[in-house]
């Protein structure tokens, strides 16, 4: 029997994707202003206080050197920035492709829409047109999550595996991806129980036994009026609620008696440090 489970956590970070500016012809005289190609609007949905940005990627399909002279944000571009621009002006020769820099999304308030512009000036075989790249971008928060508070450090829960089949439930919630909590059981029955395995229900590799006290190994006798202490780890992959059962398997029955427990990697915006709104100021160049 295996109390602790090998744990691959998959982190993500920031999410980059790709769009291409393509800077075209423009065979009728006359026509002026925006000769961006097909590719001339980003779109961003984002979790408030997460990053998300996306490379300028600059292609001149003219016959002509192309000459990019400025890459600006419209004035009030909130949580808009630009990052990691190349020093202007640049020069594509032509089929050449090259990254400005990234256009980056970061809002501060959840369920609300954002508008707004990026600006690229250039100038194409000597006459100069300037280019625009439409932004749309939508936040969202954390779901909302139930108020259930953690079990109380020390709180001792009742075991018997004759009179209780599904015992009272087990409440972890912490700020970090991984945590750990310890549960203490007491015997209420008239006579010693073998505790003899642990496992949970749902095999999502979520929640752990990490440790059981006294002894650290299995199997265990517990005295009347004894108790025993099992330490649970809880892997978070998302910062909303996990629930399982754990099994407590005895030798003194054939069903094992169940907890439910629920795993909580708390909320950023219930986190004291961000109990605040925020104000994000767009950059330009």
């Amino acid at each position: 029997m295996r109390l602790i489970r090998k744990l691959t956590i998959r982190k993500t970070g920031m999410y980059i994707l790709a769009g291409i500016l393509s800077w075209c012809p423009n065979v009728m005289q006359g026509q002026s202003g925006n000769i961006l190609g097909e590719h001339a609007e980003f779109h961003f949905r984002t979790k408030i206080l997460d990053s998300e940005c996306k490379p300028l990627i600059a292609k001149n399909e003219t016959p002509a050197d192309v000459t990019i002279e400025k890459i600006s944000l419209a004035p009030g571009s909130d949580f808009f920035a630009l990052s990691d621009l190349v020093n202007m002006p640049m020069r594509l020769s032509p089929n050449e492709s090259v990254s400005l820099g990234y256009i980056c999304f970061r809002p501060t308030i959840a369920e609300k829409e954002y508008k707004s512009t990026v600006k690229i000036e250039f100038a194409p075989a000597g006459h100069p047109a300037d280019g625009t790249v439409n932004l749309y971008a939508k936040s969202f928060g954390d779901p909302v999550v139930a108020n259930v508070p953690p079990t109380s450090p020390g709180a001792i829960i009742s075991f018997d595996p004759a009179t209780i089949k599904n015992g009272t439930l087990l409440s972890m919630v912490g700020k970090d991806e991984e945590f750990f909590r310890s549960f203490t059981f007491k015997n209420v029955s008239s006579k010693t129980i073998t505790v003899s395995s642990f496992d949970f229900q749902k095999q999502d590799a979520r929640f752990d036994v990490s440790s059981v006290e006294p002894g650290g190994g299995l199997p265990i006798d517990v005295a009347p009026g004894e108790s025993f202490t099992v330490r649970i780890a809880y892997h978070s992959v998302e910062r909303t609620p996990s629930f399982n059962t754990l099994l407590i398997y005895t030798e003194d029955s054939k069903e094992p008696v169940r907890y439910d427990v629920r795993g909580l990697q708390m909320p950023l915006a219930q986190m004291d440090w961000n109990k605040h709104n925020g104000t994000a100021t767009s950059q330009g160049k």
